[in-house]
């Protein structure tokens, strides 16, 4: 059982009362919205994640080109965190797809759309799985094994794990490319419908078929990608996390004997926030994932059995579907914006950014100012070009940068000048004003 096919259900068949179809009515309108919520804020703040981290590592890159060297022990922790937000941001991106299928009661993209779009969002789910699993893994490594794990906590490694994640939930999900598919169903007997059978024909005829863009997966599938993709990642993620929180415990317990403490102190006290922390992304993991899983799976095993005539059952879904999706939107908050390192590390790439834009315009400047001073301008050259050589004497002791200085005054106000003699001087020079605002 999937979305696309619980969508169908809130079709409104031909038989249901008046108040049935407001309260389905009601329903799409709110699923659409909270969709449409979950898609601006997920997209915001995966997409704000990945500019920082970018900004962070072309600032990093830039720096090591130029012979400067950045230490850092969690710079490959931004590898990882930049790929759980671009896979949770590709998560986020089907939604619309899904609204409008949800509002029109149809699917309306054609079948190889369709089977991108069930392929994306499949492997995009167990990619984020994989890679919340993989930071618990390196938390545990760092706390656990700091000076053995320093060459597996490298960049190099960070990339060969995101490829490898990235290629074994693709492998595995090859069966959603193939099966996902556009069915026709006669909305009234909700049954699918045949290519080149009577009964399209007749549904056709009578304008009650409709396209739907479905994957209807096999008990094999199902306990496989819920054995890898949810049961697995959820028992790792709690050894690694209980680990962590038994490590700093001894670690704090030995600091304040080694003290002679005896009542919490400060190392206690982070430890108890980080523990918080580390029960917190347990807690939200589960929270948002077990509801989808066991009612896919009950749904598989016809323990369930969703329609039209069960709208809270299929609301229920619906409610599954979006804590999965909320997971995915609010990953950024849980991975980026409370890190410390990373909004430093932001900050700080920001100043070495403005600092070299204002070093290289500084360096133009001064260029520009020293090309000046050795050569006459294209206005002073027109101005003293019209005084010819005896009336133009008196000038010849100057600068030339002084000659520049009272030709912009002579261009700008097309003053007379005088010399031994009345002379006009008139402006030709096509140069703009703001280049003359360089002269003075």
């Amino acid at each position: 059982m999937n979305i696309s096919t619980i969508i169908s259900t809130t079709t409104t068949p031909p038989a249901v009362s008046n108040e049935d179809d407001t309260s389905r009515t009601t329903l799409k309108l709110v699923l659409a919205i909270s969709y449409l919520v979950l898609f601006i804020i997920g997209t915001v703040g995966n997409g704000t994640v990945i500019l920082m981290i970018i900004n962070i590592l072309t600032s990093m890159k830039r720096n090591v080109q130029a012979g400067k060297r950045m230490m850092s022990s969690t710079n490959h922790v931004f590898i990882y965190v930049l790929g759980l937000s671009i896979v949770d941001l590709l998560v986020i991106l089907h939604l619309p797809f899904l609204v409008v299928d949800l509002l029109k009661g149809q699917w309306l993209f054609g079948v190889a759309m369709c089977k991108v779009y069930w392929f994306g969002e499949s492997v995009n789910k167990l990619l984020s799985s994989f890679l919340m699993t993989v930071l618990s893994w390196d938390r545990y490594m760092a706390v656990c094994s700091p000076v053995k794990s320093m060459k597996m906590r490298s960049n190099a490694t960070a990339l060969k794990v995101l490829l490898a994640c990235t290629i074994f939930a693709t492998v595995l999900l090859l069966p959603v490319l193939y099966e996902a598919a556009v069915f026709k169903i006669d909305k009234m007997r909700m049954v699918p419908l045949l290519e080149g059978t009577e009964e399209l024909a007749a549904s056709d005829l009578a304008g009650t078929t409709m396209s739907k863009c479905m994957f209807d997966a096999d008990a094999t599938f199902t306990l496989y990608t819920f054995v890898i993709g949810f049961a697995a990642p959820a028992f790792l993620i709690i050894i690694f996390y209980v680990q962590v929180i038994y490590a700093l415990q001894k670690s704090s317990r030995n600091i304040r004997g080694a003290r002679g403490i005896s009542k919490p102190d400060g190392s206690s006290n982070r430890v108890k926030k980080v523990t918080k922390r580390i029960v917190a992304v347990i807690l939200f993991y589960f929270l948002c994932w077990t509801p989808q899983w066991t009612l896919n799976i009950m749904s598989q095993f016809n323990l369930i059995a969703v329609s039209w005539m069960t709208p809270a059952l299929s609301a229920m879904f619906f409610v599954a579907h979006l804590l999965v999706c909320f997971n995915s939107a609010a990953n950024p908050v849980l991975y980026a914006y409370i890190n410390r390192e990373l909004r430093s590390q932001h900050v700080m790439a920001m100043h070495r950014k403005r600092h070299s834009l204002g070093h290289e315009q500084q360096q133009r400047l001064n260029q520009a100012r020293l090309s000046m001073q050795s050569r006459p301008s294209d206005a002073s050259a027109t101005v003293f070009s019209k005084l010819g050589d005896s009336d133009a004497g008196i000038f010849n002791r100057l600068s030339n940068f002084q000659q520049n200085i009272i030709a912009s005054i002579l261009h700008r106000k097309r003053i007379i000048l005088v010399a031994d003699k009345n002379i006009h001087i008139e402006n030709t020079s096509s140069s703009t004003d703001e280049d003359k605002d360089d002269y003075l």
